[in-house]
């Protein structure tokens, strides 16, 4: 597994001992620049906090934030991992009792929104047995995103999509959705990441949540 230390990747190490004492861990799978996990980390020390993007660069800023002193911001519930979700490391198996897919972007929301089996069924080998929690984000339009809509043939979101065609392609590899809605600006502006602002702070779009568990 490649850890993200700072500014340097760090190989595999005792993963199990790190988060034997963490009430809950929770995975966010494409975390862009990690705000989101650094941000709920300190929220919540007892729980332990594992981000996840291909990217290395994009993570620097919160993982250098998370290894200094504690008195400068530093967090000890917190690992940054560079993986991509169709590939996301062994070590990560059978952990996760909580994850999130965050408004994704490029394969990953690709992946989400057509139901592809390889990422799905990655989501589904780190959810901790008997049970986790999944919580998914996303959002796009023909009037924002006409050429990634293109580029990747994405399909039209609607709450009927989700519910009939998507929820089966779920279902089939271990995921029950439970709950299905669309929520507003105002909501994105609560993951406090990037991101999360510059949708939530420009024109009004529909964003869609999906709510599920991953029984094993």
């Amino acid at each position: 597994m490649r850890v993200l230390k700072g500014k340097t990747i760090v190989e595999a190490f005792d993963f199990d001992k790190i988060i034997e004492e963490s009430e809950m861990v929770v995975v966010d799978i494409g975390t862009g620049n990690g705000r989101f996990v650094y941000k709920n980390a300190k929220k919540n020390p007892t729980s332990f906090y594992i981000g996840i993007d291909p990217v290395s660069e994009n993570m620097v800023e919160y993982a250098s934030k998370s290894i200094k002193k504690p008195s400068k911001g530093g967090i000890t519930n917190a690992l940054y991992v560079v993986a991509a979700a169709e590939e996301l490391p062994q070590e990560l198996y059978h952990k996760a009792d909580k994850i999130y897919v965050n408004l994704p972007w490029g394969s990953l929301l690709e992946g989400v929104v057509k139901g592809n089996p390889i990422i799905l069924n990655n989501i589904v080998s780190i959810a901790k047995p008997p049970k986790a929690h999944l919580e998914m984000w996303f959002t796009y339009n023909d009037l924002h995103e006409a050429g990634e809509i293109s580029r990747r043939e994405l399909p039209f979101l609607s709450v009927e999509y989700i519910k009939n065609t998507l929820s089966p392609i779920y279902q089939s590899c271990g995921i029950d959705i439970f709950e299905i809605d669309i929520v507003d600006n105002d909501d994105l502006k609560k993951f406090d990441t990037q991101w999360s602002k510059r949708l939530g702070f420009g024109r009004a779009r529909d964003v869609f949540r999906i709510k599920a568990i991953i029984k094993k």
